[in-house]
């Protein structure tokens, strides 16, 4: 399949209507023939194990999941809300198969444990900005040794972000 044989912004306003899979009626409208479909497609041993080696080196399954979908519903074999409602479905299908082979799977790629943090972190800063904000004793020590932990955390954030250099053609200028 050639990478470069997929449809281009617009393509649609002046080809022939109809001229292409997904601007035709889907082939499938019942999500449990959709979703047979796919079991019978990906129940296979050399699918699931190909599957297998992408959860091992950390791909994310959901991106996976979502592939195989939106390429069922460029080839007109269902339209976009049918692959959004079998794509749980085969989600965890797929899940279900890795695991028993003894590999780990990733979900979504997101490490919710370390949004949790970061989210608890951010509401002290702001709880504390807040704080010295309506209580500016500057001769308090404790709230002179708070105002250093927050200007500390600023200069991390500072630091941790690196300045953005322009890209592109208009960079150069």
């Amino acid at each position: 399949m050639n990478p470069f044989d997929r449809p281009i912004p617009g393509q649609a306003l002046t080809d022939e209507p109809k001229n292409n899979p997904w601007e035709n009626p889907a082939e499938m409208s019942d999500i449990t023939d959709i979703t047979v479909y796919y079991v019978k497609k990906l129940a296979n041993k050399d699918v699931i194990d190909d599957i297998a080696v992408l959860m091992e080196t950390g791909i994310p399954l959901k991106p996976v999941v979502e592939s195989i979908t939106t390429a069922g519903t460029m080839r007109g074999l269902h339209s976009v809300d049918a692959a959004m409602r079998v794509g749980p479905t085969i989600h965890n299908f797929l899940k279900e198969a890795v695991e028993t082979m003894g590999i780990k799977v990733d979900e979504d790629g997101i490490d919710y444990e370390k949004q949790s943090k970061e989210k608890e972190i951010d509401r002290m800063k702001m709880l504390v900005a807040n704080y010295l904000s309506e209580n500016p004793d500057d001769a308090d020590p404790g709230k002179q040794m708070l105002q250093e932990v927050v200007d500390a955390g600023e200069t991390e954030e500072e630091e941790a972000t690196p300045e953005e250099k322009p890209m592109g053609l208009m960079a150069k200028g």
